[in-house]
């Protein structure tokens, strides 16, 4: 992340960079300060993009696409406790109060499993499924069970 921010500091809004330095005529500051932003990381941001698809889509189709990018995730050696808490909490500010309670108790069920199972890729794709599930429910307004 040190070498992301220092790399940034040579990016200009609206400028071309040729050889580390400005095109344009607006000076730019070399120095990084406490108003630099901070990149996040690369898999926070695949997580953020893999809440926004199952959002944005409840179907099968879709579980397989997310699937692909949670076993990259953990082929590049994210826990899968991670992937599973920052999910929820990518999730959180995009549903609808009423549904807040039940995807936190889904996310600690699954935390569950995955420390017990063995197969982790199983679990987390159950929480994707689980969540379209109670999510399209809310949206239908039908009532399912607690069931697993």
């Amino acid at each position: 992340m040190f070498e992301a921010v220092h790399a940034q500091k040579y990016v200009c809004s609206g400028s071309i960079l040729a050889d580390w330095k400005c095109v344009t005529d607006t000076p730019c500051s070399e120095n990084v300060t406490d108003k630099t932003p901070i990149p996040p990381p690369d898999w926070e941001t695949l997580i953020a993009q893999i809440a926004d698809d199952i959002i944005s889509e409840h179907t099968p189709a879709r579980i397989l696409q997310v699937r692909a990018k949670l076993y990259d995730l953990l082929t590049h050696c994210i826990p899968a406790t991670t992937i599973l808490k920052t999910l929820t909490f990518k999730l959180m500010p995009k549903i609808d109060e009423s549904l807040k309670a039940e995807v936190v108790k889904w996310a600690a069920f699954y935390e569950h499993r995955i420390r017990m199972g063995t197969k982790v890729i199983f679990h987390l794709e159950a929480f994707v499924a689980k969540f379209m599930r109670v999510s399209e429910a809310l949206l239908m307004g039908m009532d399912f069970d607690d069931d697993i």
